[in-house]
């Protein structure tokens, strides 16, 4: 079974569509360091990668991987956001910890990135 072409259909959308002047461009990318990826890396000039995860041991990895393959292509990176590390009860107000926080504190001091959102 052939996988689809993320990475072709990508660069379509950044070469076919007209953007115009913009100050940023926001881009939410699958989480690794596939097709498009690298595509985004080589064929755009990014002046800044966000890398956003869950605190999840495959998330995390996914996340380091996507973090030297930004070093590794001259693409600075400026910050870690942790992302779906409480839950908040519509009810009561409570707040809960749903996956473990300190996985994604000591990626983000491992690897010398601030925290954009999220860190504890």
């Amino acid at each position: 079974m052939a996988r689809p072409n993320g990475g072709g259909a990508f660069q379509q959308m950044l070469t076919q569509t007209q953007w115009d002047n913009l100050d940023f461009l926001l881009i939410d990318m699958p989480p690794g360091t596939g097709d498009i990826q690298l595509t985004l890396a080589q064929k755009v000039p990014v002046s800044g990668a966000v890398i956003v995860t869950t605190p999840q041991d495959i998330a995390l990895l996914d996340a380091r991987k996507g973090i030297e393959m930004f070093r590794k292509v001259n693409v600075p990176v400026l910050g870690v956001v942790e992302n779906m590390s409480l839950y908040h009860c519509e009810n009561c107000g409570h707040e809960a910890a749903i996956l473990a926080l300190a996985a994604v504190i000591a990626l983000r001091k491992n690897m010398r990135h601030k925290c954009l959102g999220g860190c504890r």
